[in-house]
């Protein structure tokens, strides 16, 4: 039986993705591993000859562009491992990665394992494990700290990052994978919301994160449309009604201050189609979880003051 499946989904990443799959073949330590390539409609040809970068690599073709969470659902669909890692087409992973995280996953209290993300020198820490706002935006934990400040020990936290994330299969699939509607962005919180355990991060497991070749830079049209529609979703899905409409609130305001920093009519125009198309949504997301688990995921969040002072920390308030 396989031990490890390790699911990348990629999107014209030829100028990325084969030093990430050099990567994984150089310092993954389970011997018992698959790495399956979810190919998201790209048209550089990047899926072509993956296994050439890492021999138990192969790659699943998508015609179209079926987004993050298809793709990983996809992805898991094909594995035939015992436990599944998320690992981003952009990201390098440092040797041994996957050792602390499958330790951590031998402790029937933790649902989901997760490394440290860092900048792409591996200088700095872009998320030691996330917080989810009142607003349902999730953050990094210690985001912009140096990486000599990060604990020794693993230790919990509310969400892990898909671009480095692992699961038990089994309980992935009991779960019903991530939440396809959420196309990308805000599928980790969600899932980490719904799973049934701990969240924790092993400081000894990081990956070096090239960030903006999936979906532009950080305030890209696509970034702000979906950021906008999907925490409109999650706050539908996860909270009671009182926090719900706080997280509305919170999120209208954030998303005029975004505004008001970018001054650019695309930024303008993707965020209203966010909110068009979050809210129209949101009805049906009302039935997707029962009052006690909306009440326990408003109990995970951080606070406004926490969540503002990590944005003013970056500079970006």
């Amino acid at each position: 039986m396989t031990e490890l499946s390790v699911v990348l989904v990629n999107y014209n990443g030829a100028a990325v993705l084969p030093r990430t799959l050099r990567a994984l073949a150089e310092n993954t330590q389970t011997e018992q591993v698959e790495c399956i390539v979810v190919d998201s409609g790209s048209s550089d040809e990047s899926w072509l000859g993956v296994e050439e970068h890492w021999g138990k690599a192969r790659a699943l073709r998508f015609e179209e562009n079926v987004g993050f969470s298809a793709g990983c659902n996809r992805g898991v669909d094909e594995a035939s491992g015992r436990l599944v890692a998320f690992v981003n087409f952009d990201g390098h992973v440092e040797p041994g990665w996957d050792g602390p995280l499958i330790a951590l996953l031998e402790d029937s209290s933790v649902a989901v394992a997760t490394g440290v993300l860092l900048s792409a020198d591996g200088a700095t820490v872009e998320a030691a494990g996330l917080e989810i706002a009142p607003n349902m935006a999730t953050f990094g934990r210690l985001e912009g700290a140096p990486r000599s400040s990060l604990p020794t020990r693993p230790f919990d936290v509310t969400a892990a990052s898909g671009a480095l994330m692992m699961v038990r299969r089994e309980d992935f699939l009991a779960l019903g994978g991530f939440y396809e509607p959420i196309f990308m962005y805000g599928e980790e919180a969600d899932y980490c919301l719904r799973a049934e355990g701990r969240v924790v991060v092993d400081p000894g497991s990081a990956i070096r994160h090239e960030i903006g070749h999936a979906a532009g830079p950080p305030r890209s049209s696509l970034r702000l449309y979906y950021g906008s529609r999907n925490r409109l979703l999650n706050a539908a899905r996860h909270l009671p009604g009182p926090a719900m409409a706080k997280s509305i609130a919170a999120s209208a305001a954030f998303d005029a201050l975004t505004l008001a920093q970018v001054r650019r009519l695309d930024a303008t125009r993707a965020m209203a189609r966010g909110w068009r198309d979050g809210v129209r949504a949101m009805k049906k997301e009302r039935r997707a979880r029962p009052a006690a688990d909306r009440r326990r995921s408003a109990g995970s969040l951080s606070t406004l003051r926490e969540a503002v002072a990590q944005q003013r920390l970056l500079g970006r308030l």
